[in-house]
């Protein structure tokens, strides 16, 4: 639109309801390091009233709607499930909140109170609650992504004025910083008349360049030990990878299935069945604009200690070669991928949020293409990323120890 707001109509006549999302291109990579938190505080403040509506979720229960939110490091991400027919109205709450906010110290006052406490009961008062706290400051060094949506430290929220309110919200909650997707049972023609009605006057905010400071190469192992009151040891290892636009994203993702998706992987099936060495063991990736991380957590078995169950894995991983039957693995790993992106678009409400989200991060061009791009990859590259992946030196290692 002519204020920067990009709008995604995506019509579904086969239900009566209609899906609402409106992705801001702001995460928590986009925070001051020394104001963490700051985005995800957002989230909840954005629902404390706006200009002119004093109770954002009253006036949704009032058209049928069902509404949440959340934050990631990259996107902040508002989304709205309600009877077609009602749109309008909340185009109304949406465009009045994206135009100004009601800045309202006592509701600042309570969303972080709210956020704190949510900050202690899941990443401080939970055995484990901060593993990925301490992992991702362990792996970036630079990036943006050592820090959690949740936000660093209690202190950084906290610390919070409305002032910063108000400079975060005028810079990123702009038009031109989100899209807006609306999908379901809707005429296209008559989506762009509300949307140009409702939205159409809210100024566009200046053009933000994002530059964000990068990694560079990990040329020596990492080692981290945590030691506190947890039910059992853990086991993490980690390794930088490509970001998730990168030609060789889906063959880390393959790559991760194959190691440790399920009790036929490579890893569970040597290390949990035949050699009973961890009651569980996986592997996964990070699925982040920027530079992401290939991870495996494991669970020792009781009397194997933390420093055997590293040693035998490492052995394992580092010498690793692929058999005859590689080919057979990865097809079968395709096909459930293939799967997982079907199931993903069965529902409008899931198929507005991929929308949604494709075109902030890269294009929905580019998810149109995400099956071929899985079945594209070719054993050959399979091989070449796991020997570039799995070298000692480019290894972080993290014990949680009891």
């Amino acid at each position: 639109m002519k204020n920067g707001l990009t709008l995604i109509i995506h019509p579904d006549n086969s239900t009566p309801l209609a899906a609402c999302n409106i992705v801001y291109n702001v995460g928590s990579r986009d925070e001051n390091p020394e104001q963490t938190g700051m985005a995800h505080l957002f989230e909840h403040f954005m629902f404390s009233g706006s200009g002119n509506i004093d109770n954002f979720d009253t006036e949704l229960q009032k058209i049928g709607a069902v509404n949440n939110a959340y934050t990631s490091q990259d996107i902040t991400h508002y989304y709205s499930i309600l009877p077609a027919n009602n749109l309008e109205t909340l185009f109304w709450l949406e465009s009045d909140r994206m135009l100004s906010l009601g800045f309202k110290q006592e509701q600042l006052d309570i969303q972080k109170h709210v956020v704190i406490e949510e900050f202690k009961e899941n990443f401080l008062n939970r055995p484990f609650g901060n593993l990925w706290h301490h992992f991702y400051h362990q792996i970036y060094q630079k990036y943006p992504y050592r820090w959690l949506p949740i936000g660093e430290k209690i202190e950084h929220i906290d610390s919070v004025t409305m002032e910063d309110v108000k400079n975060f919200f005028y810079r990123f909650y702009r038009p031109n910083n989100a899209a807006l997707v609306v999908s379901g049972n809707v005429v296209p023609e008559e989506v762009i008349s509300l949307v140009e009605k409702w939205f159409g006057d809210i100024p566009a905010g200046e053009t933000i360049v994002k530059n964000y400071p990068q990694e560079e190469e990990q040329c020596k192992a990492r080692f981290q030990l945590i030691e506190e009151d947890v039910p059992y040891e853990l086991l993490i290892k980690g390794w930088l990878m490509c970001d998730r636009l990168h030609p060789d994203f889906h063959t880390y993702d393959l790559l991760s299935d194959l190691f440790g998706s399920g009790h036929s992987s490579y890893l569970y099936r040597k290390f949990v069945t035949e050699e009973g060495l961890f009651t569980s063991l996986s592997s996964h990736i990070s699925t982040v604009a920027g530079p992401g991380t290939f991870v495996i957590l494991g669970t020792p078995i009781a009397g194997i200690s933390l420093e055997e169950a590293d040693h035998r894995l490492s052995d394992f991983l580092y010498q690793f070669t692929f058999n005859d039957k590689l080919p057979h693995n990865l097809q079968k790993v395709k096909n459930r991928v293939e799967t997982i992106l079907l199931n993903s678009e069965i529902k409008v409400e899931d198929r507005s949020l991929i929308l949604a989200v494709s075109e902030t991060l890269s294009s929905i061009e580019d998810y149109e293409k995400e099956k071929e791009k899985y079945f594209d990859v070719r054993t050959e590259g399979i091989q070449r990323i796991c020997e570039g992946l799995f070298v000692e030196e480019k290894g972080n290692t993290m014990f949680f120890r009891k």
